[in-house]
């Protein structure tokens, strides 16, 4: 999708070399440290950019429709990003080579991305559900 392209792809590139260059070990604490940081800053910030170009996608997109948006979804979501991106950090940063956790997080970001289609679609599928 072009959000990966554009925003995924570059902001993961220079995250990941930021977070080793600011955590370089791969002790369980650093680790831990690392994952911290990714549902405090990468996660959220990530979210709400999806959220946008799923509002784009459905021509549906406002300023107050996004705000809305992050407001009622964005919890739920950061939430269940908890219980994923941790596990899948403690997999990267502890066991995987740095030049290749870009692949391996790319292939569980397709996994996340489906969940987050779910959450950016689940008006439209409650609508559908109705009719």
């Amino acid at each position: 999708s072009i959000v990966g392209l554009c925003y995924f792809g570059p902001v993961s590139h220079y995250w990941y070399d930021m977070i080793f260059k600011i955590l370089p070990g791969t002790s369980i604490y650093s680790t831990l440290q690392k994952a911290a940081m990714g549902q405090i800053f990468f996660g959220p910030s990530f979210t709400c950019i999806f959220f946008a170009s799923a509002l784009v996608q459905s021509k549906q997109f406002s300023i107050q429709n996004w705000m809305n948006k992050i407001r009622s979804d964005l919890p739920s979501a950061w939430l269940a990003g908890c219980g994923f991106w941790p596990l899948v950090d403690l997999v990267s940063y502890g066991f995987i080579s740095p030049q290749y956790i870009p692949l391996f997080i790319n292939i569980m970001s397709l996994v996340w991305n489906i969940y987050l289609s779910l959450v950016a679609n689940k008006q439209q599928l409650l609508k559908k559900e109705k009719n």
